[in-house]
């Protein structure tokens, strides 16, 4: 495990066929590594079970509660045999994810998955400014900052089901606020560079938090 975080950030769980690992709508606050079995992730759409995922090893899921900031499980997961999964403590989480790059390529995996499928767009966010600003910070985390403007935007919109003209807000206030900026290359193409490359979500709340006092 990641050599920087305490041994009890990690804790490795069995669940037998059928179990639910956790609950659409519950509060959580650790992601989980799927090693050894099967995992269905699923949301309910107007009354019925929308399967949005088969999970297989090695995959992450439940993250997307720390990503966001978000207590609340945006989907269920359970697992379709048994199954051996890493529960990761919030707090271990990015370190786990930085001194493990096999995991940086599964968690990248799974995001560049959600934000390319229709399955995404039925995933609620909280907060489309906290999503996209922990989405960016993510990036620029795994060095990641800059970015074709009009493939970000699609991928965004796609990933937090949103208005192109809500992201393109959001991104404007992040240009606003200095942390990002909007540069156009010798092939006339828009980029977003991320200019704050550490603690920009926090950043990011508290020039708002200013702007609006």
């Amino acid at each position: 495990m990641a050599m920087g975080a305490p041994r009890n950030a990690f804790l490795v769980r069995n669940f037998l066929k059928y179990a639910v690992i956790f609950g659409e709508g519950s509060r959580g606050d650790t992601a989980y590594l799927l090693q050894e079995g099967r995992v269905e992730i699923s949301k309910m759409a107007e009354g019925r079970k929308k399967v949005l995922a088969i999970l297989s090893p090695v995959s992450m899921f439940g993250e997307m509660a720390i990503l966001l900031g978000d207590e609340r499980r945006t989907a269920t997961a359970v697992a379709l045999e048994e199954s051996k999964v890493v529960e990761i403590q919030r707090h271990a989480f990015e370190e786990f994810i930085r001194q493990s790059p096999p995991m940086v390529n599964s968690l990248v995996t799974v995001l560049v998955h959600r934000l390319k499928t229709a399955t995404a767009k039925s995933l609620h966010v909280p907060s489309l400014f906290f999503g996209v600003c922990h989405t960016l910070a993510l990036m620029a985390r795994h060095g990641a900052t800059d970015l074709n403007y009009l493939d970000t935007l699609a991928s965004l919109t796609a990933a937090f089901n949103a208005a192109k003209d809500s992201v393109e807000a959001v991104l404007a206030t992040l240009a606003e606020d200095g942390l990002i900026a909007f540069e156009v290359d010798a092939q006339r193409e828009r980029h977003i560079v991320i200019r704050q490359t550490e603690d920009l979500v926090a950043t990011a709340a508290e020039r708002r938090k200013a702007a609006q006092e």
